[in-house]
């Protein structure tokens, strides 16, 4: 049996060159068109301005406040009242900023006892929300 003289022109390196290149021109193509959708500008925007954006906070003392039906106070990761608040806070370094976390369901009174404590011990007291609620 004998083979045909076309059949035998036609294998070798040619057959392997052929897919590796339409691989290599595809990468390329994806390289190409994908370089150019990340590099494009985002959206422009604009934040509005307000008197009540903040600066960065560098190593601001953190009090988390949550809400009924038994509202807790979170200092150092520990549960304290408001003795103990300000005792740690007088201990503080009187400087920076104290953050208040506060649950949405939190007592009025109780958020307004921890900002006199934070601005008698001499911090710049900011109200937040976050801690939580439903």
């Amino acid at each position: 049996m004998t083979r045909l003289p076309r059949i035998q022109a036609a294998g070798g390196v040619h057959l392997l060159m052929a897919p590796s290149l339409g691989v290599l021109l595809c990468l390329g193509f994806f390289l190409v068109l994908g370089g150019y959708f990340t590099l494009q500008p985002g959206i422009e925007l604009k934040v509005p301005e307000s008197p009540f954006l903040l600066l960065p906070q560098h190593d601001p003392c953190v009090v988390s406040v949550t809400g009924a039906p038994l509202p807790q106070i979170y200092f150092d990761q520990r549960a304290v009242t408001t003795e103990e608040l300000t005792e740690a806070l007088h201990k503080g370094r009187r400087a920076g900023s104290l953050i208040i976390r506060a649950d949405r369901l939190a007592p009025y009174d109780l958020l307004m006892r921890i900002m006199t404590i934070g601005a008698e011990s001499g911090y710049t007291v900011v109200l937040s929300g976050g801690a939580g609620g439903p």
